[in-house]
């Protein structure tokens, strides 16, 4: 007896092989792809996208496909994570054999910087076909791909993908949605995965608010096989002996999932002895010489009353086809977009269950509600409790004060200066000079943000020194208010460089980037610090 083992990772194409003679079953172990994390904004960080699906089965029967027909194995790719920024695209899908992949996750608002959705994995699909017939013709088993997470937004954190699959009612039914983007300044949704039926992909939310997390795809398990779905970003069959680090992994915010994997195992019945020195020994490899190269057969057959018997078989050797793989994009998403607004949800609410949206888990940090949604007095933010002077934009969302804001939320700037520095912003400094500023100033802060818990030197010399250029510069404006009794020479300094060149880089890309930032200048009644 001839077991076989073929593992097979993602490639990006179709293997394809005659399945051989002889054969009478196939034992397999699949994982679809993951989906890919939410992208990051101040609320926190984009949710993770859920595992791919595993499914098993041993010896299914295969004995009536030997020779007559072709067998098709398509590993699932990961879906990519988001990103931030403004109108920031999805992550791209994770590829599988046409019409099994999964969706491009949700782009975020474009009046604001937020995360984008994570894309959803493709599907790990294994099938028969004999020539002629679509690769899919019959397929023997599908393991889903795994769901994007939502986007964050200012207010929290992004959703996370399901691991739980809920059809798409688009067609074709086996490839995932897409995740749902956001009209004004917000999270994008998660897409759903690849599968035997396609995940449907999340909502946006309305306000500056983390997005949904999309759903699975879901699986095709032979008779008396086996599946997990997994549980978050960790995948169901870790305890296998053909599963390998990393595969099927959920991403957590702004990364990739991990990639699915295919292992079969073929059954080819097959016997050759030959006597030497009297004993019979197991004839397993036969070679010819050809140009005076030894070259290995791998396979060697004879008929026995019409029907072709393995004298032996070592391995099976699979073609690979590009042009039946891969979707650009998934079905268009049954989600829908944020909106502007104030958020149906508070701190102490958020994060009960997505229902038809998708992925919730969504969460506050202490940090972000002390920070963003504060503790006195109401913005555009209607029930909430975000304030005019003691929040924080983070860099991002609708929130017009960045850095100062950035470092109050860690504890690290005083609120006396804080307010003293907005006042005087809203007051003396014009638009030119505010968009110049939020130009360079918003994606530092989200570079800060991904980097506060690097131990690199680097990422500490620059936040130390934004750190240092912020807060003096606040203590000379409340020294120049009366609030303090002492100013500060490098706050002086701070001020002469920083708004002159603020003022010069608004002034030359002003023309190209005015639209962006009309709803900062218009909510907040040019409500602004500078260098911070």
């Amino acid at each position: 007896m001839a077991l076989i083992t073929k593992t097979f990772t993602y490639e990006g194409g179709v293997r394809i092989a005659e399945v051989p003679a002889g054969t009478t079953t196939l034992t397999l172990h699949i994982w679809g792809g993951a989906g890919g994390g939410g992208g990051n904004d101040a609320g926190g960080d984009g949710g993770s996208g859920s595992a791919g699906h595993y499914v098993t089965k041993t010896d299914l029967d295969i004995s009536a496909y030997a020779v007559v027909k072709n067998i098709a194995v398509t590993v699932g790719g990961s879906g990519e994570g988001g990103s931030t920024g403004l109108g920031a695209s999805g992550g791209t899908n994770g590829k599988s054999l046409s019409n099994y992949s999964g969706g491009t996750g949700g782009p975020s608002g474009s009046g604001g910087a937020s995360g984008s959705g994570g894309g959803g994995g493709g599907a790990t699909v294994i099938s028969i076909f004999a020539d002629g017939q679509d690769v899919d013709n019959t397929v023997l088993a599908i393991s889903g791909g795994g769901a994007g997470g939502g986007g964050a937004g200012r207010l929290s954190t992004g959703g996370t993908g399901t691991n739980t699959a809920n059809a798409t009612a688009e067609t074709p039914g086996t490839l995932g949605e897409n995740g749902a983007g956001h009209d004004a300044d917000g999270g994008g949704a998660g897409a759903g995965g690849g599968g035997a039926d396609g995940g449907t992909g999340g909502s946006g939310d309305q306000g500056d608010i983390g997005a949904f997390g999309g759903r699975a795809g879901s699986n095709t398990v032979p008779a008396s096989g086996s599946a997990d779905d997994g549980s978050g970003i960790t995948p169901g069959g870790k305890s296998s002996g053909y599963y390998s680090t990393g595969t099927a992994e959920g991403g957590v915010a702004q990364t990739t999932g991990g990639e699915g994997r295919a292992v079969l195992i073929f059954n080819v019945p097959s016997s050759a002895s030959y006597k030497v020195a009297g004993e019979w020994e197991k004839l397993d490899q036969i070679y010819y010489k050809v140009s005076g190269a030894w070259k290995n057969i791998k396979f060697g057959y004879t008929k026995v009353a019409g029907v072709w018997k393995a004298i032996f078989a070592n391995d099976i050797s699979f073609s690979i086809n590009y042009a039946m793989f891969g979707d650009p994009t998934g079905n268009p998403t049954s989600g829908s977009a944020g909106v502007a607004g104030a958020p149906s949800v508070t701190p102490g609410n958020i994060g009960g269950g997505g229902g038809s949206n998708g992925g919730d888990g969504r969460g506050v940090s202490t940090s972000c509600q002390t920070s963003e949604w504060g503790t006195s007095n109401t913005d555009t933010y209607s029930g909430t409790t975000c304030t005019a002077s003691d929040t924080s934009g983070g860099g991002s969302g609708s929130n017009a004060r960045v850095i100062c804001t950035y470092f109050y939320g860690r504890g690290e700037f005083d609120l006396q200066d804080l307010q003293n520095d907005t006042e005087f912003s809203r007051n003396n400094l014009g638009d030119t000079v505010k968009i110049g500023y939020w130009i360079w100033a918003i994606p530092l802060v989200e570079w800060m943000r991904r980097h506060e818990k690097s131990t690199h030197l680097w990422p500490r010399l620059v936040i130390n020194a934004t750190r240092l250029f912020a807060t003096t510069r606040a203590k000379e404006l409340s020294y120049k208010m009366g609030a303090r009794t002492h100013g500060s020479v490098i706050g002086k300094m701070v001020r002469l460089f920083g708004e002159g060149g603020c003022y010069l880089v608004g002034l030359a890309l002003k023309p190209f980037v005015a639209d962006k930032y009309t709803k900062f200048l218009k909510e907040y009644d040019k409500d602004v610090n500078l260098i911070d």
